[in-house]
């Protein structure tokens, strides 16, 4: 049971997510059933169970065949159905034909989900699956984001109806407290170059490649992220990064534990994105409150988030330039005060308790 404002209240939340986004959802499953109650929440994962390390949780289901039914009635009977990311065709399809759903539905943004709007195969089919996507979003009750600037493209683009509700969405998007150094010069120790978090052709890492390429004879690390994305991206950015780069090029191809990827990130000195979309807002906030120099463009949503939380980014679309001029203290500071105050787990909770509750 649940007390809101002297009102005892039995929710059933259902939260949908894919089995391919279990870096997002083991977390939050955890942090859910620390924070609330998870009488209260039941999670539905679409696919087998594919986990590596088995973390079992009374209120977490995997569906496949026809577990969808059960899936359906856990929607009918739910008071909120959360749909972590829209990426499911078969979950787009049961919406569509049965839309009196979507009047419960909270649709949490991803990125990739959002921006199918403009990157989709120009096809009949996909013409015919956007435009299913485009009647139950116009129609759900509520849109999940922390980017103002998506949800408004969610405006422009499907015309959405619901809410907008502000939440960081994740664990992965929290301050993290490491004690890290300052900005290293491109000398003596050498500097430690993030460039993109995956192996998405989205990352554009050719072009920061050979942005870089000037300082190929200089005693730097560039380390890059790919352990999910596109397979064959994947093996041409390997290619030329070892091709520019030699050994100095270190290509992350497993999923590490995300203890262990933090602390790879406390090593880095500047992170160099270049997607062209709103994308890889873990790796940013987190980089951002450690303190680190962080490159994006500035024609993208994320950079109008930055700006409306004072966070100081460096500009891609003017290339790298300044890649060894230190980043000023007062702003470094600055931006790992900000990521501090209003990014950690209590902050987190709020969020979600407005989406459960109210």
């Amino acid at each position: 049971m649940r007390s809101v404002k002297g009102i005892k209240l039995r929710m059933k939340i259902v939260h949908i997510f894919n089995n391919t986004n279990d870096k997002f959802s083991e977390p939050f499953i955890d942090f859910l059933n620390r924070n609330f109650n998870e009488n209260e929440h039941k999670i539905e994962i679409l696919g087998s169970d594919k986990r590596r390390n088995k973390v079992f949780h009374n209120n977490v289901s995997y569906v496949t065949g026809f577990k969808y039914v059960i899936l359906v009635k856990q929607m009918y009977k739910s008071n909120k159905i959360i749909l972590h990311a829209l990426m499911s065709p078969i979950i787009v399809l049961i919406l569509f034909f049965q839309p009196w759903l979507l009047k419960k539905c909270y649709w949490v943004i991803w990125g990739n989900d959002l921006y199918y709007y403009i990157y989709k195969k120009k096809n009949l089919k996909a013409n015919i699956y956007e435009s299913f996507r485009k009647f139950i979003v116009k129609r759900f009750r509520g849109l999940v984001t922390y980017i103002s600037g998506d949800y408004e493209l969610a405006k422009k683009w499907y015309h959405v109806r619901g809410k907008h509700y502000y939440s960081l969405m994740y664990p992965s998007n929290l301050y993290h407290e490491y004690e890290v150094p300052r900005i290293k010069k491109l000398t003596n120790s050498g500097l430690c170059i993030q460039i993109g978090n995956s192996a998405d052709p989205s990352n554009n890492h050719f072009e920061i490649l050979h942005w870089l390429e000037r300082y190929k004879n200089a005693n730097l690390e560039i380390i890059c992220p790919l352990a999910y994305g596109d397979l064959e991206n994947r093996k041409a950015v390997i290619k030329e990064g070892k091709r520019l780069f030699g050994d100095n090029f270190v290509p992350l191809t497993e999923f590490m534990p995300f203890e262990e990827y933090l602390n790879l990130l406390s090593k880095v000195d500047v992170a160099i994105f270049n997607h062209k979309r709103q994308q890889g807002m873990g790796n940013t906030i987190t980089l951002l409150g450690m303190g680190k120099k962080v490159y994006i463009r500035s024609d993208i949503t994320t950079w109008n988030f930055c700006e409306e939380h004072g966070l100081k980014v460096f500009d891609t679309t003017l290339g790298i330039l300044d890649l060894l001029q230190e980043m000023p203290e007062a702003d470094f500071i600055k931006n790992i005060n900000t990521i501090k105050e209003n990014f950690n787990e209590n902050k987190l909770k709020n969020d979600w308790e407005t989406i459960f509750y109210l």
